[in-house]
């Protein structure tokens, strides 16, 4: 089901929207496509997670990314919003991805790159803007420092239907796919320990997950149903902050 609803999803794909998400290949929301339910809620993915000391998980978004033949680099980011919450600089994380690969991958066809511990120190990757602006993701400027190596930065190959868990505060990017084929994956965003959070941001993801997917068929959400967040109080949602303060040493 989930080959066949990320297939879907890039038959949908206007040839305007791969030229704005070049350096991506795709970003697509999993707002539409409730077939992702089975593989969002999947019960052992969520087992293995509190086995790592990770409860109280909910669920925020899914995006399809897929680079075609040809797609160049992604550039260097961090994916967390949440920076003026003060989970964002303790060991605890506040958001982790999912990434599930439908591919095998490799240098080649634009595998995974990480530079460990850049979730919890300083790096000069946080002084060169935030994740996802309009220009980078359409690969305007090749010369970009967001698109460049660096000291200590390892590969991340992998098997198709292999799922790589991280910290979103931590800086990852992917080689350029140089083969003949499409590579794609599902990433997953969660937050670990939910209650913890402040109750802006907790407010926050209540408003945005109900907003985009409170379309979805009931069978659907019943398959998320122990991720999908819940808050009652009076705090209003957060405002987004994608770049950390001086608590990042």
């Amino acid at each position: 089901m989930t080959r066949s609803c990320a297939e879907e999803a890039l038959q949908n794909l206007a040839n305007e929207e791969r030229t704005n998400t070049r350096a991506m290949g795709t970003d697509i929301d999993s707002f539409h496509y409730p077939g992702l339910a089975p593989l969002i809620g999947n019960p052992r993915a969520l087992a293995e997670l509190n086995k790592m000391g990770l409860d109280d998980i909910r669920f925020w978004q899914a995006v399809i990314i897929s680079k075609p033949p040809g797609g160049p680099r992604l550039y260097w980011h961090q994916d967390c919003f949440m920076w003026n919450d003060p989970r964002a600089y303790s060991d605890m994380p506040p958001m982790i991805f999912l990434m599930y690969y439908l591919d095998n991958t490799s240098r080649v066809n634009g595998c995974l790159r990480l530079l460990p511990g850049t979730h919890r120190k300083r790096h000069d990757l946080h002084q060169t803007g935030v994740a996802h602006d309009r220009e980078t993701k359409r690969f305007a400027n090749p010369e970009d420092k967001r698109f460049k190596d660096y000291p200590g930065e390892i590969d991340v190959p992998v098997k198709a239907g292999d799922v790589v868990v991280g910290d979103a505060r931590i800086f990852h990017a992917s080689h350029a796919n140089n083969s003949l084929y499409e590579r794609t994956l599902i990433t997953i965003w969660l937050h670990p320990f939910f209650s913890n959070l402040r109750e802006e941001t907790q407010s926050f993801l209540h408003t945005q997950m109900h907003l985009h997917h409170a379309s979805w068929p009931a069978d659907s959400l019943e398959k998320i149903r122990p991720l999908i967040p819940t808050y009652n109080g009076n705090a209003k949602p957060m405002e987004w902050h994608r770049t950390p303060d001086n608590r990042l040493e």
